[in-house]
Parts: structure tokens; C-alpha cells; sequence
């Protein structure tokens, strides 16, 4: 067996001890970390005051939790004959600040019967320089106890840290505050009728909980890392090979367009690496010297992981051809793109490289109607039948957008 042979067999060895790794399983998605206000401090703000009863019939459930927290931080228990059902919040209170001439604005303000406590919340935000003189006047005209936070992920942030406490005001971790809620649900949270509140605090606290310990958020299993670790020198074989696959599919990509064209390969330019898009599509964007000057006009072989392949093949193809106008609305798109769906049949045809599926769409445009995309699926899907779809339709492409009396037909 030649050494090459031993090392594929050996790859192949490898590949079977991959697939017998237990799948891990997928990450419960959180409503405020996917669709969410994520991490803008502004938005997650509001979110927060609205569990903090900044809208009348909103619970009040995060300002319970956030003031037992601070309590407990200081070994205070005045917290004992608070009105919880009268506090109300608001956001960016603001005072007017002689020494500036502007007004300085507090992110958070909680009232209760006999108590206000300020809030300044820092996501990522450096607290260097906020005013915090002004924050105390503004807490200084309610007359009543005061209580002062600094709110941020995590409390040993020294740019948080050092100007909150030279400045006499406590940081609050997230960590605290959802250990401090998560004490308190069993009393409050859980014999609510708000069912609806309910579910959304518990997404709230879970989001909140994510951003403090961004750290310890695992990519893999510990079987996996292990696994791994065991088998370094295969993996990166492994990767090695998928790089030479690549540089094989854009060379022979290459070779497919200017065959088509009847151009040399040294006319069409390329990236030096694919596009990657999403998790697990790559994109090879071809741009032939003809399509105009700024290379924006380009035919695209998009790969990916698949099962559906007709040969002996783990791997799915698309051809894709994006042209660009210098207007928006361009009469040559529009026909262009009402001849690319002429001449592609909606099923596989021996006639056409290419198809459609009816059911997909298959055109569509981009940067403010400058850019049409078209879009087809190889007739055999395979490497061989991408291969000679990108040939054939980059042909087509070139003789109904680029050849100047097709330009010309096309216009008039």
C-alpha cells in the first residue's frame, strides 16, 4: 500500500471513530438572546424596568430581587415594610447640572413608599465617565432613603469597578441579582396568576444569567475535547485536505468558466479563500474579466454538506449568478431576469445543465434593486454536474448580458 493509500485508510479509520461521537445536544434558544434586545444596553434597560414595575399592571419582581441583593451585599434589612406592589420605575430620569449646563440622566430610577434606589447600568460599557455627583443630587432631592447601584455582567470589571467605587457607588453583578430572583420566585413569582409574566422573567433571568458568564459557555463536550485532543494530528490532516479540496474545486471551477467562455483562467479572479455562509455553506465567487470593471458581476458554485448527492458524494451544489446595474429598477435586469426563467425548466430537463424547482425562489434582488441574483440547481448533483451547470450557465449569462449585440437587444 503506497503512503498516500495508508493515510486516506487511516483518515477513513478516523472518520468512523467521529461518527460514533454522541451528538451533543443543541443549546435551549432564549427569547431575549435570539429575537431579544441581546446585549444593547438601552434596550435591555427597558426590558428591565418593566419587571420592575415601570408600566402599571407589570410585575414588580426584578426590583424585589435587585434590592434584596444590594441589602444583603451591605447586611441591610430595611426592606421588610416595603410597599411592593406601589414601586414604580423609570427610565433616564434626568436633573438639570449647573456645573455642565446639560442635563445628566440616571439609567434607572425605582420609587417605593419610603424609599428610592438609582440605577446606572454598564452592559460593556466603560463607568469612567459618568457622572456620578450629579446621579446623587438627583436621588438627593427624593427626600427618602436612598439606595445607589451600579449594575453590570460581572463586578470585577476594573473600568466599572474602580470609578463606581471612588465615586460611592456599589456594583451589582448579574450573577447576584438572578441568584437574589431565583431565591425569591418560590414566594413571589411562582404563586402568580400572571402566567404570561411568568414565562417571560424566566427567559429574562436565563438571558441575564448568559451575558455574566460568557466564559463558561462550552463549544464542545467534554467527550468531544477529549476526543480531539486524542486525535489532533488526524483532525488537522483532516482540515489540510478539506483546504486542498477547495483550491481543487475553485481550479477546476476556473477551468469549467473559461472553457465556457473561451477565455484563459488567468482572466477570471477569485478570492484566495471561500465566503462562508451561515454554518455550513461555502461560496466560491468567480469574476470574469468581461462582466465589467469592478468585479461586482460574478457566477458563484455554493457548496455544502449533504446526504442528497446522486453519486458516491456527501456534498450538495448550487450555481449562482449575481449582476450589477448602476440604478436601481435597470430595464436590462428586468429582461435578464425574465430570460433566465424562459429558459430554466422548473424540473430536470436532459436539455438544461440547470433547473429550478418551482417551489423555491429562484430570483430575487438585493442592494436597493442594483443587484439581481439568479439562482438554479445542478441537473445531476453531483461535483460533475455543478461543474458543467456553472459552465453552461455563465455561458448564458455572458451571451444575454455581456456580448454587445445582445447588450444593444437587450436595451432597445
Amino acid at each position: 500500500m503506497s503512503s498516500e493509500s495508508a493515510d486516506l485508510a487511516a483518515l477513513e479509520r478516523f472518520f468512523e471513530k467521529l461518527a460514533l461521537l454522541p451528538k451533543p445536544e443543541p443549546l435551549t434558544p432564549n427569547l431575549f438572546s435570539v429575537a431579544g434586545p441581546g446585549q444593547h444596553e438601552n434596550r435591555l434597560s427597558n426590558l428591565m424596568a418593566f419587571f420592575m414595575g415601570g408600566y402599571p399592571g407589570a410585575p414588580h419582581w426584578l426590583a424585589k430581587a435587585i434590592l434584596h441583593a444590594l441589602a444583603r451585599k451591605f447586611d441591610h434589612d430595611d426592606l421588610q415594610q416595603v410597599d411592593w406592589e406601589a414601586i414604580t420605575t423609570e427610565r433616564e430620569v434626568g436633573s438639570w447640572n449647573v456645573e455642565s449646563e446639560s442635563t445628566k440622566r440616571l439609567d434607572l430610577v425605582v420609587s417605593g413608599n419610603d424609599f428610592v434606589l438609582g440605577i446606572e447600568h454598564k452592559v460593556w460599557a466603560s463607568a469612567t465617565n459618568n457622572p456620578f455627583y450629579a446621579y446623587d443630587k438627583l436621588l438627593g432631592s427624593y427626600a427618602v432613603t436612598t439606595y445607589k447601584c451600579v449594575l453590570c455582567p460581572d463586578d470585577t470589571r476594573e473600568d466599572v469597578r474602580i470609578p463606581a467605587q471612588n465615586a460611592g457607588w456599589p456594583t451589582l453583578s448579574y450573577s447576584e441579582i438572578v441568584a437574589s430572583a431565583y431565591e425569591l420566585y418560590g414566594q413571589d413569582v411562582a404563586p402568580s396568576n400572571q402566567t404570561k409574566w411568568q414565562v417571560f422573567y424566566q427567559e429574562l433571568l436565563q438571558h441575564l444569567a448568559s451575558i455574566a458568564h460568557p466564559t463558561e459557555e462550552k463549544t464542545m463536550t467534554k467527550n468531544e475535547l477529549d476526543f480531539s485532543l486524542k486525535h489532533f494530528n488526524s483532525l488537522y490532516e483532516a482540515s489540510q485536505r478539506l483546504k486542498q479540496f477547495e483550491q481543487e474545486l475553485v481550479a477546476e471551477g476556473k477551468s469549467h468558466i473559461a472553457a465556457a467562455l473561451q477565455i484563459a483562467t488567468t482572466d477570471i479572479t477569485t478570492k484566495k479563500n471561500p465566503d462562508i455562509w451561515g454554518d455550513d455553506m461555502r461560496v466560491w465567487r468567480f469574476s470574469p474579466s468581461g462582466w465589467g470593471n469592478n468585479g461586482d458581476s460574478q457566477i458563484c458554485l455554493v457548496y455544502y454538506p449533504s446526504s442528497a448527492s446522486e453519486g458516491d458524494e456527501s456534498i450538495g451544489f448550487e450555481v449562482r449568478v449575481y449582476l450589477e446595474s448602476q440604478t436601481s429598477n435597470d430595464p436590462w435586469l428586468k429582461n435578464i431576469e425574465q430570460a433566465f426563467l424562459d429558459v430554466t425548466p422548473v424540473t430536470k430537463q436532459p436539455s438544461c445543465s440547470w433547473y429550478r424547482d418551482g417551489n423555491d425562489t429562484h430570483t430575487w434582488y438585493e442592494v436597493k434593486g442594483r443587484w439581481l441574483a439568479l439562482s438554479a440547481w445542478p441537473h445531476e448533483y453531483t461535483k460533475a454536474g455543478a461543474m458543467k451547470a456553472l459552465g453552461d450557465l455563465a455561458k448564458w449569462v455572458n451571451e444575454h448580458a455581456f456580448l454587445p449585440e445582445t447588450q444593444a437587444t437587450t436595451l432597445a
